[in-house]
């Protein structure tokens, strides 16, 4: 087996190191839905910094043992280090002590710890035994960062509230919800009148499968490596399969499902102005007339490392779900040749919380690292999070009273009447200061960040754009800074200085960013260098950049009713 560097595929602890995505996810083997259709959660956490390696193991052989015990590290409710959803339920508090004990355990453990060489067992496996990789001496288990998947049933609706904030909150603030990840977004839906749907009468759940289907859609432009599954490309995968999903709106949705989604793929949404568009790469004409190409039903997905290798055409995939057959749908077949994880687990579904209502189950990647000793408070969090949205969205929604948002709609679209707006949520101070959210790790390669000159980029913030003792909200304050050797007249010294675009790209350029929290009042007023006793600017941002396992990336940090955020440019 050779060793690659650790990119965009995510590797569990209980997985052997694989130069290729996993053919077979180990999160299968006990994130199905539970017989009895009643609410679960599923979790697998999984850590580019603990993994284990055995040159001389076959391909097959690492697949094996990927779904086996290692070093019998395993409890109720989880093993190493995968949460059971068949027997976890939805506000059980059985995920929260699932996570409390897998923390426990690695913490216990700490196979890392003493004279090697560190090596594990594998259960029913030929390539015993194997090395552990990843974490030196000085790596405390409590502080191994891991990147965590949650898998759980969800309406529509609810993804697609989901995928909107992610479209509007794109940074690592207060009050984002902590299912929404991370990574490549879906395209923002914008629906014509194709079809005979009547824009303003679209509910949520169609908005939610059209986005779904119409990103993977328009994804296929990537190209796949090897065994790569299209999975990595959204954050939201549904692990039912799509024509089952399709039948949850299907009555919504006349006419041809294809020349409807030909016809959406004609507009898109700028990631900085929210304009809507024409995509030119698939029609011309206007907003208001757009003539699509063929370019759009040509797209297709290809998966090398099959002798035939294994193809799946973007038209032939829609026009399947429109009949409801084959089934599995075409994607979902695609992606058994990879590792069964789009469309998975079939026609199977759960029930919300509390309710009879069946929906499909998700998996929501690419969420917010946290570290060992954070697993169980995640895991409390996550349960609190799929209540409270199996509650909004309890029921189907009928023909809609809501408003489609403007950036959901074709410009000119006539605007309806908004409900009540409800009275904003206050939001206490928050002291003593947060845990860092750290930016995620990155998977391509990126300029490097040092921890002086951090500390000078930070202390050059503070001191010109933060040293204000009582300022008003709202505040917004960003730069971008610049440190390193420059030189002034004859010398060179080394300083931190405002950043010019025209400079290009460098190492430790640093975006910076304090803003004030919203509904959230300090009891002092807002003071900028000190926002809570004994914490200042500068260290607060030195904090937020140090303590996040990335690389040196960065992240931010909530203190009283202030973000303090600090993360590398390049």
């Amino acid at each position: 087996m050779h060793l690659l560097p650790y990119m965009s595929i995510l590797l569990t602890a209980s997985a052997v190191y694989l130069p290729l995505q996993p053919r077979v996810d180990p999160c299968l083997k006990d994130v199905r839905p539970n017989a009895d259709g009643t609410a679960g959660i599923g979790a697998e956490f999984e850590s580019p910094f603990f993994y284990f390696v055995n040159p001389k193991c076959s391909n097959d052989d690492t697949n094996a043992a990927k779904k086996e015990v290692v070093d019998g590290r395993k409890g109720t409710n989880w093993y190493l280090y995968i949460l059971n959803g068949v027997n976890i339920k939805v506000g059980s508090g059985d995920g929260e002590r699932a996570g409390k004990a897998i923390a426990d355990d690695l913490i216990g453990w700490h196979p890392w710890t003493g004279d090697g060489p560190h090596t594990v067992d594998v259960s029913n496996n030929k390539c015993n035994p194997w090395k552990i990789d990843g974490p030196n001496k000085n790596t405390k288990p409590e502080d191994v960062p891991w990147e965590p998947q949650v898998t759980t049933p969800m309406p529509l609706e609810a993804v697609y509230s989901l995928m909107k904030e992610q479209w509007e909150n794109t940074e690592l603030e207060p009050g984002r919800n902590i299912l929404d990840g991370f990574g490549r977004k879906g395209d923002r839906l914008v629906l014509s009148n194709t079809n005979g749907i009547d824009r303003l009468k679209v509910t949520d759940d169609v908005l939610g499968f059209c986005s779904l289907v119409l990103s993977y859609a328009k994804a296929a432009t990537e190209n796949l490596k090897p065994d790569q599954s299209p999975k990595l490309f959204l954050t939201f995968m549904p692990r039912t399969e799509f024509n089952t999903i399709y039948k949850q709106v299907k009555s919504k949705i006349p006419g041809d499902l294809f020349n409807l989604f030909n016809s959406l793929a004609c507009y898109k949404t700028e990631k900085k102005s929210k304009e809507v568009v024409v995509d030119t790469a698939y029609c011309k004409g206007t907003l208001s007339k757009p003539v699509p190409n063929d370019k759009f039903g040509a797209l297709s997905y290809t998966n090398t490392a099959l002798n035939p290798p294994a193809t799946m055409n973007i038209k032939t995939w829609i026009q399947g779900i429109g009949k409801e057959s084959p089934f599995p749908d075409a994607l979902s077949k695609f992606d058994e040749s990879i590792d069964k994880s789009i469309g998975g687990l079939g026609d199977k579904m759960e029930k919300i919380y509390d309710s009879q209502r069946s929906v499909p189950l998700f998996e929501f990647r690419d969420l917010l690292d946290i570290k060992t000793s954070e697993i169980e408070k995640f895991m409390k969090d996550v349960d609190s999070t799929i209540q409270k949205l199996h509650k909004d969205f309890a029921d189907a929604p009928g023909e809609s009273n809501r408003d489609v948002p403007a950036s959901c709609t074709l410009p000119g679209a006539p605007a309806k009447s908004s409900p009540t707006t409800p009275a904003p949520v206050v939001v206490a101070p928050v002291d003593p200061p947060s845990p860092p959210r750290c930016v995620p790790n990155p998977t391509d390669s990126v300029k490097d960040a040092h921890e002086g000159e951090m500390q000078k980029a930070a202390k050059y913030f503070c001191d010109k754009y933060a040293s204000n003792t009582n300022a008003q909200a709202p505040i917004k304050i960003a730069q971008t800074i610049i440190a390193g050797t420059r030189t002034l007249g004859r010398t060179t010294v080394d300083i931190a200085y405002l950043y010019a675009p025209n400079m290009g790209n460098q190492d430790d350029v640093y975006d910076i960013k304090l803003t004030s929290v919203g509904n959230c009042t300090p009891t002092n007023g807002f003071n900028l260098a000190s926002p809570v006793k004994d914490n200042q600017c500068a260290k607060i941002l030195q904090s937020a950049w140090k303590n996040c396992p990335n690389r040196g990336r960065g992240g931010e940090i909530t203190a009283g009713c202030l973000v303090y955020s600090i993360k590398t440019k390049y």
